[in-house]
């Protein structure tokens, strides 16, 4: 809000027996918008595209209320503010932790007796069985959509596509055989639209999991990561009853480490990484027939040739930043940007000629092959090691061991009511509130598929939990590991509408509404519509924008 401070002189104002002017005005009815609803619920301006209502004293010389008689008495001093175009807003407050997203946690989704669960440590891929309750399989299915219905013939969306999406990578994309080698039913087509050969696809991996093959999926029958998922901790045991939300596994983000391009089929293998390791940047990590392997630290992606004359790209700058980072700066020339010139060459000449001395293999030749290079997220540390040094690469692709990522990856978890669950659809972005009001954006990236209740209150009732990343976290909290917040959940808005402070309706006797304003050196009522109200703010229907109203001081 802006304020100005003009000269103010004083007017009489008549109140005509109706109201004080120079009070603080009544306020606003209990029958408003604002009180619609029960809740925890507040009116805000919008964030973008809104103009503040200024505040300024005034100089009156003469005021008119239908009195022809009205005489200026002693000088008063007045405020005034200007009629504004703004957005309003309705929100819900829910309320939510921000903290790391360092691990998942797989709850329950139906109520059962546990006859099969995943051990601590192991590796959970797509289509693995995470555990099993009375007998049927929940299955592990790659994607960021959450299966959240029963999905069968004529269904449409993006849990469709996602399903179909992990049955052809498993396989059941190929319509199967008879006997004779001719097809009994149709390819798969992944478009997102459940039909015969989607349902011919389910049941025969239905059959292989040794279930009854409806070609039906329940939300039950599927637990959707977003990759491979690495157990840290079991939370039930074969023969435990579960209930819906009950916490089951304990996930860390995983990713598989392969062989990459070696000299010869099935050459010899060095390793320097062992189980529990941090992956540095610039580190060999294994060698096939003396060709080393190195790991580069990054969130980008490096899958092309870089070398004199490619385009400028942020994997370009990735390399120039693991070179800085192990003191390849060509004699202080190196500038870390995304632009292959002379000074990269010379850089990466300088690195190969040193890896050079204990690899034989290594060619000194300027430029990155990304066949060479192990591209890993930063804060990954070495799983389980699946071969040995002097084990044999069968080819290449061959599994070396697995990684874990801790993440610092921040998000938001709350939980929304059943009745309110269309609010939160996964994509869908909502706004995160800190203590000390600041904003920001979220979206959300998951919601539970069943409903839990709180056991130790009463009043409960169903909720869906919902975790929600954040595009970017202010220093302000950037080292609190958990932090109370709001999210909120937008009800109605009111977009380019007229609003003047609250403070400057007045309430007339018979129900209605008025604002005073300021004409020239005088004032005069105006009735208005009141709607919607915003932390200080009303939206009015009857006077333009612009107008000039009094408030209360």
């Amino acid at each position: 809000m802006s304020t100005n401070t003009d000269p103010t002189t004083a007017i009489d104002h008549p109140t005509n027996g109706k109201v004080d002017l120079y009070d603080d005005h009544p306020a606003p009815p209990t029958d408003t918008a604002a009180s619609k609803r029960p809740g925890r619920r507040r009116w805000l301006l919008a964030g973008l595209g809104v103009a503040a209502v200024g505040v300024a004293g005034v100089g009156i010389v003469a005021a008119t209320s239908g009195d022809d008689d009205a005489t200026v008495d002693e000088p008063v001093t007045i405020r005034t503010a200007t009629a504004e175009t703004v957005d309003l807003v309705e929100f819900t407050d829910l309320d939510g932790t921000l903290s790391y997203a360092e691990t998942t946690t797989v709850t329950a989704s139906a109520d059962g007796l546990v006859t099969e669960i995943a051990a601590v440590d192991e590796l959970l891929e797509q289509g693995a069985v995470a555990y099993a309750t009375d007998g049927r399989p929940a299955v592990v299915l790659y994607g960021d959509v959450p299966l959240y219905r029963e999905l069968t013939i004529d269904a449409e969306g993006d849990d469709v596509l996602l399903l179909e999406q992990n049955l052809s990578a498993l396989g059941y994309h190929v319509a199967e055989l008879d006997d004779d080698g001719f097809p009994v039913d149709e390819d798969l087509v992944v478009d997102g639209v459940y039909d015969e050969a989607t349902g011919e696809a389910v049941e025969r991996w239905q059959d292989d999991l040794g279930v009854e093959p409806t070609g039906v999926v329940l939300p039950t029958d599927v637990i959707v990561l977003p990759g491979p998922s690495e157990v840290t901790e079991a939370n039930a045991d074969v023969g435990d009853r579960l209930t819906p939300g009950a916490p089951v596994l304990t996930l860390n983000q995983a990713a598989i480490v392969t062989a990459g391009p070696s000299t010869a089929t099935g050459g010899e293998i060095e390793l320097f990484v062992t189980d529990g390791q941090a992956i540095e940047t610039g580190a060999v990590v294994y060698a096939i027939d003396d060709t080393p392997f190195t790991a580069i630290v990054t969130d980008v992606v490096v899958d092309r040739d870089l070398e004199d004359g490619v385009d400028p790209g942020d994997d370009v700058r990735a390399v120039e930043e693991m070179l800085v980072a192990l003191d390849y700066d060509a004699g202080g020339d190196l500038v870390v940007d995304d632009v292959f010139d002379d000074a990269t060459e010379t850089a990466i000449e300088d690195w190969q000629d040193d890896l050079a001395n204990t690899f034989d293999a290594v060619d000194v030749n300027g430029r990155i092959d990304p066949d060479d290079l192990v591209v890993v997220e930063p804060g990954t540390t070495v799983g389980t090691v699946d071969l040995t040094t002097d084990d044999t690469v069968v080819a290449t692709g061959t599994t070396l061991w697995t990684t874990t990522t801790a993440t610092t990856e921040r998000i938001v978890t709350t939980s929304i009511p059943v009745a309110d669950q269309d609010q939160m659809p996964v994509g869908g972005e909502v706004t995160i509130e800190l203590p000390d009001g600041e904003q920001l954006t979220g979206v959300v990236t998951s919601v539970a598929s069943t409903s839990s209740v709180d056991p130790t209150d009463p009043n409960a009732v169903p909720e869906f939990a919902v975790e929600i990343t954040l595009a970017s976290v202010p220093d302000s909290v950037a080292e609190i590991d958990e932090l109370d917040v709001e999210v909120k959940l937008v009800d109605e808005m009111a977009t380019g509408v007229t609003a003047v402070p609250a403070s400057a309706l007045v309430a007339v006797g018979d129900g209605t509404y008025a604002v005073e304003v300021v004409d020239g050196g005088t004032t005069q009522f105006v009735a208005v519509v009141p709607g919607m109200f915003n932390d200080g703010l009303v939206e009015v229907d009857g006077i333009a924008v612009g107008t000039e109203v009094v408030v209360a001081s």
